[in-house]
């Protein structure tokens, strides 16, 4: 597992507004199901807020997904921009305690200070990923009779072939 935690224990001693800057070039990023990015590298910025710290982060790199049309890999360069505030839950000084936020769904700084982004980036990817990854704009698929790539090949098999659970259905559109 890689780290993506931050001690911003000094940025939170520091007045609202106060930036750092941090460039993130790690090797990968799990994300659950096999799926992997990697390298993971872009900015990192750090502002103090009034409740944490704000964290504006362009993180990019590679991830490797199956075509949706003829299940062939594809290396799809994937971004995933965010900017989220991460909630203070002790304070520097003392260890006090503070309230939790009233909000649902929070990102929260531990009681050691450590900002973790890990979390954060696997949901901005997650929901960056493409809903139908394509190996080419213009794929051709599978075949569906025989299943051979069309892209690679071509068969004799018909393409108007219509399921007989759906000729009905079929007929109702030829007759409009």
């Amino acid at each position: 597992m890689f780290e993506y935690r931050f001690n911003v224990s000094t940025l939170l001693q520091e007045p609202t507004g106060s930036t750092r800057h941090y460039e993130l070039n790690d090797e990968r990023l799990e994300l659950g199901e096999g799926l992997v990015v990697k390298p993971v590298q872009g900015p990192v910025h750090f502002t103090r807020t009034i409740k944490g710290v704000l964290a504006d982060v362009a993180p990019h790199g590679i991830v490797n997904l199956e075509c949706g049309r003829c299940l062939t890999p594809v290396h799809q360069e994937l971004r995933f921009p965010f900017s989220e505030e991460f909630y203070q839950t002790v304070m520097v000084a003392n260890g006090a305690a503070l309230p939790p936020p009233e909000e649902p769904d929070v990102f929260l700084i531990d009681e050691l200070h450590k900002l973790d982004l890990e979390p954060a980036m696997r949901e901005y990817a997650l929901l960056n990923l493409p809903m139908l990854p394509l190996c080419q704009d213009d794929c051709k698929g599978l075949c569906p009779q025989c299943g051979v790539n069309r892209n690679e090949t071509t068969c004799n098999c018909e393409d108007d072939v219509v399921d007989e659970r759906l000729a009905a259905l079929k007929n109702l559109l030829d007759k409009f």
